[in-house]
């Protein structure tokens, strides 16, 4: 407000003296320069003068001491952007670490579902498994009863055909051999195809025979010696029971075979139980363990973004202290400029008025002299004058 006064009153005063020295206002001037004003005048003038000088001087020290605030702020609030930067670092990198290790929770709950699906479908296999050999070696070991009862009562037959032909003594009818290969015939399936073939040829074979006797119908009948059919119904027997011990071991090696499985399977059974029990335990766990590191990302995110809110706030404070040191800057400078433009016109277009004014006080000076001078001579002459009246009288 001080400056736009002054601006005002040297704008007036310039407007009165503009065309001086040539058209100065010699109203103005005489105004000025009367004995009444005459040295307020000058004392007036020589104030704006040093009114626009102070100014200049004030806004000089208030932007020096503008300055020195400034550089104090600017290097406080930068020293604080630069720190905050490091924090705003320091919890971006906690957050990452926090995505992270929710991240990898993640991952072990979803490996520890896919085990525990993996681990259930296996424990039901492994029952169908289970269920399905215990029925298959039941069905198996039905068989082998039947096969082995089947064989015994083949050895039943050979060793009911051996014991008659013993009791033939030494020959055995042609017929007889026949009878005996049609008992055996239900068997054949367990015996070697060659074997019953070769027993049957025994009565077919005329040089098997070794006699030929006459019966009282005189009907030819062809006999065999006994220990002919003794000695192949022997090899038949012990044929059978050589397969019937490779049976009966082949079932033991199976039924230990089962056994063995079947062990083998119930201890992994055990084992997938107790995995699934833990596995299952442990992901109760990591669903905790999600929950807890969600937590901690949520509270590391809200810490992240208070930091960079603050990072922001600061860096907003400092471009608004900035603009403003900026623009007062400016402004204190365009003041100057004003102040100093005023200044010059004041110098180079009322120094003549100063001049003019000091003139008008020297002349003023003068003249009180000679006034003073002229009534110091005319009162003697009065003086004078009186006398000479008096001395006429």
């Amino acid at each position: 407000m001080k400056v736009l006064a002054v601006l005002l009153m040297v704008m007036l005063l310039n407007q009165q003296v503009q065309c001086a020295p040539k058209k100065i206002n010699t109203d103005f001037l005489n105004l000025l320069s009367s004995k009444t004003n005459l040295k307020s005048s000058y004392d007036a003038i020589q104030a704006i003068v040093t009114l626009l000088t102070d100014l200049i001087g004030a806004n000089i020290e208030a932007q020096e001491k503008a300055d020195f605030t400034w550089q104090r702020f600017e290097q406080a609030i930068l020293k604080d952007i630069n720190e905050l930067s490091g924090i705003v670092n320091v919890n971006s990198k906690a957050a990452a670490t926090a995505q992270t290790d929710l991240e990898a929770v993640s991952v072990k709950i979803a490996q520890t579902v896919d085990y525990l699906n993996w681990n259930e479908k296996r424990y039901k296999s492994n029952v169908n498994k289970l269920d399905n050999l215990a029925e298959q070696r039941c069905e198996g070991n039905s068989l082998f009863i039947d096969t082995l009862r089947e064989y015994k009562n083949a050895i039943s037959v050979l060793d009911w055909v051996r014991s008659d032909a013993q009791n033939k003594q030494s020959l055995v009818e042609k017929g007889k051999v026949g009878d005996y290969a049609e008992k055996l015939s239900k068997y054949a399936n367990l015996f070697e195809e060659q074997a019953l073939q070769d027993f049957v040829k025994l009565g077919e074979e005329e040089q098997a025979f070794t006699q030929m006797r006459q019966r009282g119908n005189g009907e030819q009948l062809a006999e065999l010696t006994a220990k002919d059919i003794v000695g192949i119904v022997q090899s038949l027997i012990d044929k059978l029971r050589e397969t019937i011990k490779g049976l009966e071991e082949q079932e033991i090696k199976s039924a230990n075979d089962f056994a063995d499985f079947k062990t083998n399977l119930l201890a992994e059974q055990e084992s997938l139980k107790q995995e699934y029990d833990a596995k299952a335990k442990f992901l109760n766990s990591l669903q905790n363990d999600k929950e807890l590191a969600q937590d901690i990302l949520n509270k590391k995110k809200e810490i992240q973004d208070q930091s960079m809110r603050i990072l922001a706030l600061t860096q907003e404070q400092y471009n608004y202290k900035r603009n403003l040191y900026n623009s007062e800057k400016a402004k204190r400078h365009e003041e100057n400029q004003l102040l100093e433009e005023a200044l010059l016109i004041y110098k180079e277009k009322i120094a003549t008025v100063n001049e003019y004014l000091k003139k008008r006080v020297n002349e003023y000076v003068g003249e009180s002299l000679i006034e003073e001078h002229a009534v110091s001579k005319q009162q003697p002459v009065q003086q004078r004058k009186g006398k000479a009246l008096r001395d006429d009288e």
